[in-house]
């Protein structure tokens, strides 16, 4: 029993002095495989260990943050990650591209659309980023389109039902 535990304090001490010694494109896959398991606080705690032990992986590195950001629908965080990574690296189109997706989420539909276009102007071969901002563009066409005759009647019946409900009630 004795031996067990020395050996599990040994094993638990190595672990830790190589956890220390990783390099940062050790820390990076680390990150990925966090990343992978849906674990993102500690993927982005891995990518910044990255970034501190090879700064050459920084736009890389928040490119994944701003990832890790959006799966927690933490798009403001999400955002900042990006500009980092335009900052680093200013011809990333799939920067300017998921960019312009948190905007759009957050309602901040112009800024998304510069994105959207920006990423279109840096790699106009790509039809992603021409799909992502049309859906957009379609999607606020659409909101704007007044209700068809039909629609508005449709809503007046199920206004006027839900009315009669509500007085049946009281």
């Amino acid at each position: 029993m004795r031996l067990n535990i020395i050996f599990l304090l040994i094993l638990c001490s190595a672990l830790t002095v190589s956890v220390q010694a990783q390099s940062g494109e050790e820390w990076f896959e680390i990150g990925a495989l966090h990343y992978d398991n849906s674990s993102f606080p500690e993927a982005i705690a891995a990518w910044e260990k990255a970034m501190e032990g090879d700064p050459t992986l920084s736009a890389n590195a928040w490119y994944n943050i701003g990832l890790a950001y959006a799966g927690m629908e933490q798009y403001e965080n999400a955002i900042a990650a990006w500009d980092k990574t335009i900052e680093l690296a200013s011809e990333s189109p799939i920067a300017y591209d998921n960019k312009g997706t948190a905007l759009a989420i957050l309602g901040r539909n112009e800024e998304a659309i510069e994105c959207y276009n920006m990423a279109i102007q840096l790699d106009p071969e790509e039809s992603k980023y021409q799909a992502d901002r049309d859906m957009l563009l379609n999607n606020l066409k659409d909101a704007k389109a007044p209700l068809s005759p039909w629609s508005a009647l449709v809503a007046l019946f199920v206004a006027a039902g839900c009315l009669l409900c509500f007085r049946g009630r009281s």
